[in-house]
């Protein structure tokens, strides 16, 4: 069972901890009195959303003998303006480059998205999340 502990750090920010130590700083955005130091939560749940996503991606691409060489994530959300401020649209752009299959890697970037990730599983019940890729077959570009 995921655990992690948070400890304010004096004005608008905390400090974030997981089981294992690693630390993340988060704080409110500039607009909202942080100073741009630390993450701001929204930003975060966009990065798990891109992580979760990202390391599916590429174990299962490697699973299929895919020659993945990079692999870029871009990840904007729309927030509404009323409050409780929460996403309703989140745009996922994955940009990979090396020898791939282009039918694996529609294979594997639609079902990841639509049932393996599981911070998307819990982000479209309340947000509408479209994701694209584009596949780079040449060596310079990415």
């Amino acid at each position: 069972m995921p655990k992690v502990s948070l400890v304010w750090d004096g004005d608008l920010k905390l400090t974030g901890k997981d089981a294992l130590g690693h630390e993340v700083i988060l704080e409110a955005h500039k607009k909202y009195g942080g100073t741009g130091i630390g993450i701001t939560p929204m930003d975060l749940l966009l990065i798990a959303l891109g992580g979760c996503a990202g390391l599916e991606i590429v174990t299962m691409l490697k699973s299929r003998n895919q020659k993945l060489l990079a692999f870029n994530i871009d990840i904007e959300g729309l927030v509404r303006e009323e409050i409780p401020r929460i996403l309703t649209k989140i745009y996922v752009k994955f940009t990979l480059r090396g020898e791939l299959d282009d039918e694996i890697v529609d294979r594997v970037i639609n079902l990841t998205m639509s049932k393996l990730c599981p911070i998307a599983a819990m982000l479209s019940q309340l947000s509408e999340i479209k994701w694209s890729y584009e596949i780079i077959k040449k060596e310079n570009e990415v």
